[in-house]
């Protein structure tokens, strides 16, 4: 194995990855079956020793969180590990009041949900290219995770599998079967996608969490989403494109499909 697949940038992806999968599935209901994820002990030791060493490792390079961002400290795991040791009938009662019941105050987990008035009321058209771009990465559909492409969950598990796939051809670049190329586009694949969606509304919906009148495991994951979505904001160089996004959504809603900004698609 080539230095390039034992480099800290590799370790640093590996914990990259398992970090959005765990919030994947902590976004999802209770019910749906993913919670076994993170309530186990021995995913939650190595989820919070990942999260270390993915603090330990921004704060060599110098990507600490901006000013106005969440503070350092939240990017720690211990206090929502601790939280989710309550029963989970309890849990579940907490999710239902904010995401359930709390819906018409928007406290959605859907992209749509958190963008303009414009989008909420057509939401179709960027639901099916969202869809679509699922589609061309080759992303495996997990029956666990909401249907809706534009779920809190599936873009976070979308965002494991572009880590992951960058991982891959990492390695089979080593090995003489992928180009530079094809890990260029992975990365690139990454950026886009974060910065197109993630980072444009996962923070609305952290400071929504964060304020959840019963405390508890929702406002610690609150705590947490919002420290993670700065480091990565930091970490991969790249702003929200909401504002941008949405305007092009309404010059571009009859345009021709050639005149239309093309995905980047890690293949």
């Amino acid at each position: 194995m080539c230095d390039d697949c034992t480099s800290e940038a590799d370790v640093v992806d590996a914990g990259r990855e398992r970090i959005y999968e765990f919030l994947a599935a902590i976004l999802t209901n209770p019910d749906a079956g993913t919670w076994g994820r993170v309530t186990d002990p021995e995913e939650q030791r190595r989820d919070v020793a990942t999260v270390d060493a993915l603090r330990a490792a921004a704060a060599s390079r110098d990507v600490g969180l901006e000013n106005g961002d969440a503070t350092s400290s939240d990017l720690d795991l211990r206090a929502l590990v601790v939280e989710l040791c309550q029963p989970l009938g309890h849990l579940k009662a907490d999710c239902d009041r904010f995401f359930v019941r709390a819906r018409r105050n928007s406290h959605s987990p859907l992209e749509m949900d958190h963008k303009t008035a414009w989008l909420k009321r057509r939401p179709e058209r960027a639901v099916e290219e969202l869809n679509r771009e699922y589609e061309d990465a080759a992303c495996p559909e997990h029956e666990n995770l909401p249907t809706r492409p534009d779920h809190a969950s599936r873009e976070l598990e979308f965002m494991a599998w572009l880590i992951a796939q960058a991982r891959f051809q990492r390695r089979m670049a080593c090995l003489g079967a992928a180009s530079p190329e094809a890990v260029r586009s992975c990365d690139l694949a990454q950026r886009h996608f974060f910065g197109h969606h993630l980072a444009g509304w996962l923070p609305e919906l952290a400071a929504q969490l964060r304020e959840f009148a019963g405390g508890g495991c929702l406002e610690q994951l609150g705590r947490f989403l919002a420290a993670w979505i700065a480091t990565e904001r930091r970490c991969l160089d790249v702003e929200p494109r909401f504002a941008e996004a949405d305007e092009s959504m309404q010059t571009t809603e009859t345009a021709p499909e050639s005149t239309r900004s093309r995905q980047v698609v890690c293949a």
